[in-house]
């Protein structure tokens, strides 16, 4: 007798899944613990009449049956899946918010920059102008003399 078979005569309803791979996703996450600080494994939902039939979760290692459940640690792997994106999401709205207030800051700072530049290129302008005229009116005198 297997394996597989044993545990499904003492869990009807649940496919024990501790060996295979459903997904690089999940593969990242297999270090999840139950309630009684265990390694959960991965399961499979098998009993037809439950609405979550064939549906994978993590669940206690030491379940066996309906008598002696262990923790009871029971999340299903759309859930898990669900608040691994909810992290990411918020991650990723933290970043756009940080990125926009960086944004707005360099575009003051471009914008303070430009202003300074363009009041620097017109005072220069000013007084090259000023000198010229100065400079052309003491040449102006000097040769008609």
């Amino acid at each position: 007798m297997s394996v597989q078979s044993s545990k499904s005569q003492t869990q009807p309803w649940v496919q024990d899944h501790s060996r295979g791979s459903i997904g690089s996703s999940l593969r990242r996450r297999s270090n999840r613990e139950c309630w009684c600080g265990e390694q959960a494994v991965i399961r499979t939902v098998a009993d037809m009449s439950n609405p979550n039939c064939g549906k994978n979760f993590w669940g206690c290692k030491d379940y066996k049956n309906s008598f002696d459940k262990g923790c009871r640690f029971f999340k299903l792997l759309d859930e898990d899946v669900i608040d691994e994106m909810d992290v990411k999401i918020e991650k990723q709205k933290k970043k756009i918010k940080k990125l926009k207030i960086e944004l707005e800051n360099t575009i003051k700072l471009l914008r303070m920059s430009m202003f300074f530049g363009l009041m620097c290129f017109g005072m220069l302008l000013i007084l090259g102008t000023v000198l010229m005229c100065k400079s052309t009116s003491m040449w102006n005198g000097f040769y008609l003399k």
